[in-house]
Order: C-alpha cells, then sequence, then structure tokens
C-alpha cells in the first residue's frame, strides 16, 4: 500500500476531528499499546517474513485506524523510519506529507528530526521532494515564532542554539523574566531583551526618535553561541563564554546580498545571519548605530550608562585597556567572558568594552532630528560602537565610533544580535 492513498482517504476526517498535538505525557503513555500493536509484524520480520518495508506499511496502517493523536504520531514516526531504513524513499517522503495533514499541530522541530533522518541517507535524485516539505516547514516556523513573541509579549526573547550547526529549528520562545547570566545565556542559549521606541541624543548632541519596538542581545554573542551556529570558531583569543571576535562585518552578514544595507535587509544564506533566520524564522541582524546606543544609554546622558563620566565608572563596567589585571570573568589578558561587570539599567551587559560590536551603518556625518536613521545609503566604512579590551576608557564611552572597512576583521571586533519588531 503506498502512504498517499491513504493519506487520501484521510484528508476530510483529518480537517474535521484532529485535537490538538499531543503532549509529552500522552506520547509516554502511548508507547506501549503501540509497541503491542506492532509485535506481530516486528516478529515476522524478525523470522523473514516480513521486510522492513512491510513493516512501515503495517505501521501506516495502524495510524490509519487510529483514533488517539499520540499512538497515530508514534506510528507515523515508524513507519517513516521504517521506509528510510528500507530505501524506500518515495514512501518515506508520503509519510511526512501525511503527518503534516493528519497531525497539523506537530511542531516543526518533531518532523524536523525525521527530515534530518532521511536527509543523511537520501539520494540525492529523491531529495528534492523532501526539500519541498523544508520550504513549507520553513514558513510554518516562521509564523510560529513570530506568534510565540507577537501574543506572549515577553521582554525577552530566547532562542535554544542546543541542536547545533546541523540542526534544521532553533527554538524561540518569549518570556517576562529570567536570571539570565548564567552559562546557560552564555553558550547552548542566546538571549535579546525588547527594547521599547523613545527619543534620545545621540551623541549626546542630535536627537534622533526611534518609532518601533525591537530586541538586543543581553550580551555579546559569545564564540559558543558562534560556534553552534557557523561550526567554528574565529577567535584568537579563545573561550566559550568570552565574545567571538576576529570577525567581520561580511562574515556576520555576508559579502554579496549582506552588503547591500540599507538598500536591502537581505543576507547571505551561508552568513552567520542567514543561518539564524533559515533556522528561525526571524528576521535577526545587528542594530542600527541608532538601536546601540540608544541601548546603551538606557536613559542615560552621561559618558558611560551608570550615570558617570570617570575612570573609576568605566573599570565597574566593562573590560578595557587598564583592568586586565582584575581577573573578572577569569581571564587577566584581553577580553573576557561576557556579563562579568555591571549591566545598565535595561540588563544589558559590556555595552562599554570587551569587544567593539559591528552596527548595520555606513559611517557618515550624524545630523537632528531624524527618525529610525539607518545611515548613508552608501560608503567605504561601516560602523562599530562600545570600545575595546585595548582601548582607554574614553574610548569605551557611549558616544564614541569607529569607522572600519567591512571585510576587516581583528581580534578586538565583535557583534552583538539585534531583532526589529
Amino acid at each position: 500500500m503506498r502512504i498517499k492513498s491513504f493519506v487520501m482517504v484521510f484528508l476530510a476526517a483529518a480537517a474535521a476531528s484532529l485535537a490538538a498535538m499531543p503532549t509529552k505525557q500522552e506520547l509516554l503513555e502511548a508507547e506501549e499499546p503501540v509497541r503491542e500493536l506492532m509485535r506481530p509484524a516486528l516478529e515476522a520480520m524478525r523470522k523473514g517474513s516480513k521486510t522492513r518495508a512491510d513493516v512501515a506499511r503495517a505501521a501506516a496502517g495502524l495510524a490509519e485506524k487510529e483514533t488517539s493523536e499520540a499512538a497515530r504520531l508514534l506510528l507515523l514516526k515508524g513507519a517513516f523510519t521504517f521506509f528510510v531504513e528500507a530505501g524506500a524513499f518515495d514512501d518515506a517522503i508520503d509519510v511526512l506529507a501525511a503527518t503534516r495533514i493528519l497531525i497539523p499541530d506537530i511542531p516543526p522541530q518533531n518532523l524536523a528530526n525525521m527530515i534530518e533522518t532521511a536527509l543523511r541517507d537520501m539520494p540525492r535524485s529523491r531529495a528534492d521532494s523532501i526539500y519541498r516539505i523544508l520550504d513549507g516547514l520553513k514558513s510554518q516556523i516562521r509564523i510560529l515564532n513570530e506568534q510565540k513573541i507577537a501574543s506572549h509579549g515577553g521582554r525577552y526573547c530566547v532562542i535554544d542554539l542546543s541542536g547545533g550547526p546541523t540542526a534544521f529549528v532553533y527554538p524561540v520562545s518569549s518570556v517576562q523574566e529570567g536570571t539570565f547570566n548564567t552559562d546557560e545565556y552564555k553558550t547552548s542559549k542566546l538571549v535579546l531583551r525588547r527594547i521599547e521606541p523613545g527619543m534620545f541624543k545621540m551623541c549626546g548632541e542630535f536627537e534622533v526618535t526611534l518609532t518601533k519596538p525591537y530586541y538586543i542581545g543581553v550580551f555579546e554573542v559569545t564564540q559558543k553561541q558562534y560556534e553552534l551556529v557557523m561550526g567554528q570558531v574565529p577567535s584568537e583569543f579563545r573561550g566559550d563564554k568570552r565574545p567571538v571576535e576576529n570577525v567581520s562585518f561580511g562574515q556576520i552578514r555576508g559579502f554579496s546580498d549582506g552588503a547591500k544595507w540599507p538598500t536591502s535587509s537581505a543576507v547571505d544564506p551561508m552568513s552567520f545571519m542567514g543561518r539564524l533566520r533559515a533556522r528561525t524564522g526571524l528576521d535577526f541582524d545587528l542594530p542600527t548605530e541608532a538601536q546601540w546606543e540608544y541601548a546603551c544609554r538606557a536613559g542615560t546622558t552621561s559618558a558611560f550608562n551608570n550615570g558617570g563620566g570617570s575612570e573609576d565608572d568605566m573599570k565597574k563596567l566593562g573590560r578595557y585597556g587598564e583592568n586586565h589585571a582584575d581577573g573578572r570573568g577569569g581571564y587577566s589578558a584581553k577580553h573576557t567572558a561576557v556579563g562579568a561587570y555591571m549591566p545598565n539599567a535595561w540588563g544589558l551587559y559590556d555595552m562599554h568594552g570587551n569587544v567593539w560590536e559591528w552596527c548595520l551603518d555606513w559611517a557618515g556625518d550624524l545630523s537632528g532630528g531624524v527618525t529610525d536613521p539607518k545611515g548613508p545609503v552608501a560608503g567605504a566604512f561601516r560602523i562599530l560602537r562600545g570600545g575595546s579590551w585595548g582601548e582607554t576608557a574614553r574610548g569605551c564611552n557611549s558616544s564614541h565610533r569607529l569607522r572600519l572597512m567591512p571585510n576587516y576583521r581583528l581580534r578586538h571586533y565583535g557583534f552583538r544580535l539585534a531583532l526589529p519588531r
């Protein structure tokens, strides 16, 4: 029996009668009954009278008759796995399509696990069909993640990177509160804080209005987080919780489409932002220069975001050229682990010092009375903000700007994530 016929039989019934996605507990409770249902087919396979494809068809047939959502999902997963192991790839693809129809509330991550299995073993000639399913899933992931952020209205956006560079999906969640200055949020998870619209004086002089909320990283992107997305670490000074450095604007966004900001917000697919967008369905990016400074100041008008302007203030706020020996964050030279110094009033760490942070804007003169500025339309240099471990206190203040060619990378330059809303 081909699965397509089984799908067509169930199309109308599925639309009318299916319940919500089964819970983890329901799946656990269904495991033993499903095992009993499959026992005759599995015994026959062990005795040699049935093949793996026969077992897969048996599982699909049982799923056709099941009324329990949990049992149906387990049977479909079993059918898919046995078809792949038997080399019956067309049937395996049909099971994926059937699963989307029969269990419309199945999380994309569940299907992603099944798809990753198929892609490892499937001949190139059969892969086009499964990639069409992937395209549909990506659209659903975008919708689901957007809905999570919009409906929950959380102050924080959290990306789970634990699946690593081969993951199909990075789950995204929205939370109102939490304790984020922990190893988890500096390695396997990445957290951003929602920033509300407002007005401020950029560089203490030019009045700027931001009309839309956005999210910005609580920490600079760390080396472990970068590795979980890209599969490698370019940094000169290593440490999982230290900021990734030695990265260029082009590596972060791409050297082709990613180089066209502000004409286009597109990024190259194989860049850091391209991979992150593909696995979350959300348009993560660098902050604009105005977004960066507004978030850094957190309502202050002083040189540093704790309300002060002295050398002593800088020593409390971040790693710079004069406080290497303090050992904070576990390192007594160069940059250190993120979150080792005081946050600003909005809970953002290392906005002063540690590593320079790339912004979207081309370098150019600033002006006042502007709304949601994006910088010049073209240029030779991109802007970095915040100073670094090699700077003086003055070089790390809220107004200081650095201009750099976008293909340039060095051990002083890293970045922080942003998400426009």
